[in-house]
């Protein structure tokens, strides 16, 4: 009897033990994004659904600002219209595209359409240098090298580049005016607090008028127009 309730004791000890295990399991989106994010890597991506009803031109534009002086440079990038029909092709096109299964899956004979934008933020082996790369659905894409700049401490010879990625909330859309996707903001020496920081806002208001920009000594403004076509 003993050895039977004995046996009994040990079996209830030890069996969550021999339970308890360390899995394989498969890796999703979310465990990719932040090994992404660890590594330097942002990508943000915006809906453009809303305006496959119509044709509009988009235009990607890269605006770049100083503290105190404003926008210094801005660089404009034509994507083109935001939808291309297979109606559009020529009857030789149209051939190509069938032999090449260019047409298959497609929807209401949309073949190419920028149906959202996403922006990617890559690290540069050049601590001086970050690069953006953007795509536009499935009809292209833009890669371009936006040069930052060091900030350093004035106590001392340390200098380093630092920079932060923030969102703008997009608030209404108007033809053919500028909207403001993403910030690429600089970080800045604190001289009250004795280090660098980049606090404030973690999303941004598209008229620009967050505190965060009274601090920010260098920053680049990442954005879109949508220009609606006249109706031939």
């Amino acid at each position: 009897m003993k050895q039977l309730l004995l046996f009994a004791f040990l079996l209830i000890v030890v069996s969550p033990t021999i339970a308890q295990n360390v899995k394989s399991r498969r890796v999703d989106t979310e465990d990719v994004v932040t090994l992404l994010k660890e590594a330097g890597y942002d990508i943000y991506s915006f809906d453009l659904n809303d305006f496959m009803k119509g044709d509009y031109n988009v235009k990607l534009h890269i605006k770049e600002y100083e503290k105190d002086k404003g926008e210094i440079n801005v660089q404009n990038f034509d994507a083109g219209v935001n939808k291309i029909l297979f109606s559009d092709f020529s009857d030789e096109e149209k051939q190509y595209a069938k032999e090449i299964g260019l047409t298959q899956g497609i929807k209401r004979g949309v073949v190419y359409k920028i149906d959202k934008v996403n922006l990617g933020v890559v690290p540069s082996k050049r601590d001086s240098l970050m690069t953006l790369n953007v795509v536009y659905g499935n009809m292209g894409t833009v890669s371009q090298q936006l040069k930052l700049r060091s900030i350093s401490n004035p106590n001392c010879q340390y200098k380093t580049y630092s920079y932060e990625i923030r969102p703008f909330f997009i608030e209404n859309f108007d033809d053919g005016k500028f909207i403001p996707l993403l910030a690429v903001l600089s970080w800045w020496y604190d001289d009250k607090a004795n280090l660098f920081r980049c606090c404030g806002e973690s999303v941004l208001k598209s008229n620009l008028l967050d505190e965060i920009f009274e601090n920010v000594p260098h920053y680049y403004i990442i954005g879109i127009t949508l220009e609606k076509q006249k109706t031939k």
